[in-house]
């Protein structure tokens, strides 16, 4: 509520459904820009889970790769290496 002013004064008061005093609803400008932050929100948060998985499985992959790499040296690596000693 405003204050100064005067007892019988007419002011507007904004209820919610409760019957609860609640803030002035946003204008059609400050609904634009809210919507625009959240759906940039949404957007950044999306693109960072999908970057996330996408960097798992490339990860997982690699390792895989040099598991099977690790594997098939240990069978051709000792036809190759020279023995000294």
């Amino acid at each position: 509520m405003e204050s100064g002013l005067k007892a019988g004064t007419r002011t507007v008061i904004w209820t919610d459904s409760r019957d609860e005093i609640t803030a002035e609803p946003l204008t059609p400008m400050e609904a634009s820009i809210e919507a625009g932050a959240l759906a940039t929100v949404a957007a950044l948060a999306f693109a960072g889970i999908a970057f996330g998985a996408g960097t798992f499985a490339w990860w997982r992959l690699d390792r895989r790769r040099i598991d099977q790499w690790g594997t098939g040296w240990d069978l051709v690596g000792p036809r190759w290496g020279h023995r000294t000693g």
